[in-house]
């Protein structure tokens, strides 16, 4: 036991590299937490919005008559982009925003890895 820090990963980790773990550690606490307050508190489903929605054979032959069927998918598209933001699918939404944010902080730390730490 000579003293060395070769047991310690942490000892070789420099000031910023630390801070980039921290800040993903963070927001991935941040995000699960916020995820888990939105699916806490979101509303039930509408009624409504499932009645006048895309999947109407009506709306869809009508949208497909005027605009094609690129209208459609666009139509389609929209439809299901709009509701991630809506009820229990935002909170899917926050968790995994926060989950890849999390992922690149510690992804760009791993590359500071090779820095020799500033003492």
């Amino acid at each position: 036991m000579s003293g060395s820090n070769d047991l310690n990963p942490a000892a070789k980790r420099s000031p910023l590299q630390k801070r980039l773990y921290l800040a993903g550690a963070v927001v991935l606490l941040a995000g699960l937490i916020a995820a888990a307050i939105i699916y806490a508190m979101a509303p039930a489903p509408d009624s409504a919005v499932a009645m006048y929605s895309i999947a109407d054979p009506r709306y869809q032959i009508e949208l497909q008559r005027i605009g094609g069927n690129a209208a459609v998918l666009m139509a389609q598209f929209h439809q299901w982009f709009d509701g991630l933001w809506h009820g229990t699918a935002l909170a899917y939404t926050v968790a995994v925003l926060g989950a890849l944010l999390a992922g690149a902080c510690f992804f760009i730390g791993y590359f500071f890895a090779g820095e020799e730490p500033q003492t």
